[in-house]
């Protein structure tokens, strides 16, 4: 009994953290969910109150990485002039969030995200297919909301349907399901042989699903590690093999590339569109790099926060306005400045025991396309790596 109910809490607990890394009815944007999120969070702290004190070797990494950035949070405060502290404190939370989850899940944690990205997969195949057939589905969220049609468990963003109907899982937007599905990839990296051979249906509908999504970004990152994949985990054993195939693969991921409209056109014609901005925003991934690169100059290492009065202060028409930012890499860095990338990037480094470099170049190539830093599943990645525990070879859950 005791061991249903700490299984049912966990299930629990990683549904909440995945939700509230995307999911639009879970919004974290207006001031009540806000102020919600925030009681959440202090009432889930003082329940796991002995993951804070004593302060012991366990918890010592969750305060250096909490403290690293509230210190850039006081140099902005120095620096700018104004510091908005509940979005500094809504930051903090989704940390301190992420960190309470993962540790709960400890080595249990990747094995928990697969079964939940198995579950919201198959889900939103059902999702995907009634709306290709035409079909209407209700919607949870308020009418205000008019990009996005939600029934909790799959959305349809509303605004995308003009470029094709495309399948965004539970998540605001199709990109970010094949980011989410690619950053589990990212955790078995080394172990995605023995992944596939334990879990085949599992990743077969989620690989069904992450392919219905038509995500640019995503297909390249996929593509990218399973390169790399057959090149590490079969070139002991077929080395020429492996080679070869992984030499075809990369040829015929260039024809496709070059021969499909939503991949090469896409990309075109957005670097072509960044050139000609003048400075001005677009929310394109490249366009907005090029509209970022403004504000990284002007504050680079700390950055012009995430208040719209000085993340913008020299675009004042655009306060105010839902801007639909397009890259998630320069958009942090003119945030929080390249200081608060780089300790996200250190401390990922320091317990990723593994391909550190092939983690480094996925997950910065996730965050051209979302903007996964706003949330707290990738605000809190070092921590599943640092209660990882290696020992574990168990991939299925009972």
């Amino acid at each position: 009994m005791i061991l249903n109910k700490k299984y049912l809490k966990s299930c629990i607990y990683i549904f909440l953290l995945v939700a509230l890394s995307g999911n639009p009815y879970f919004n974290l944007g207006g001031k009540t969910s806000q102020y919600l999120f925030s009681i959440f969070v202090i009432f889930l702290s003082l329940t796991h109150l002995s993951y804070f004190y004593p302060v012991n070797k366990k918890n010592i990494p969750f305060f250096i990485y909490i403290i690293s950035f509230i210190f850039i949070f006081i140099v902005q405060r120095v620096n700018l002039g104004f510091l908005s502290f509940p979005s500094a404190i809504g930051f903090l939370l989704k940390i301190t969030f992420g960190y309470i989850i993962i540790r709960y899940l400890n080595c249990s944690f990747k094995n928990y995200y697969l079964n939940i990205l198995y579950i919201i997969s198959l889900i939103s195949l059902f999702g995907y297919s009634i709306t290709l057939f035409g079909f209407d589905l209700p919607n949870f969220l308020n009418e205000s909301k008019t990009t996005y049609k939600s029934i909790i468990i799959y959305t349809e963003n509303v605004s995308d349907i003009s470029q094709g109907i495309r399948n965004s899982g539970m998540f605001w937007e199709p990109g970010a399901f094949a980011g989410y599905i690619c950053l589990l990839f990212l955790f078995y990296l080394g172990e995605i042989r023995i992944l596939i051979l334990e879990n085949k249906f599992k990743l077969f509908i989620i690989l069904l699903s992450f392919f219905t999504t038509f995500s640019t970004t995503g297909y390249l990152i996929l593509f990218f590690l399973l390169i790399i994949t057959i090149l590490k985990e079969f070139s002991s054993k077929y080395r020429i093999f492996s080679i070869f195939l992984s030499s075809v693969l990369f040829a015929l991921i260039c024809i496709i590339y070059l021969n499909t409209d939503f991949l090469y056109n896409k990309v075109s014609n957005q670097l072509a569109a960044s050139s000609n901005l003048g400075g001005e925003f677009s929310n394109s991934r490249f366009g907005s790099f090029v509209f970022d690169l403004h504000y990284i100059k002007k504050n680079p290492l700390s950055g012009n926060g995430f208040h719209e009065k000085t993340r913008y202060i020299d675009h004042q028409w655009l306060q105010g306005e839902e801007l639909g930012h397009g890259n998630g890499f320069s958009n942090f860095i003119a945030s929080m400045g390249i200081l608060g990338l780089l300790i996200i990037i250190i401390f990922l480094l320091i317990y990723y025991k593994r391909s550190n470099l092939i983690f480094l170049v996925a997950f910065i190539g996730l965050l051209q396309g979302e903007q996964f830093l706003n949330f707290p599943l990738f605000l809190s990645l070092p921590f599943v790596f640092l209660y990882e525990n290696n020992n574990s070879s168990s991939f299925n859950l009972s």
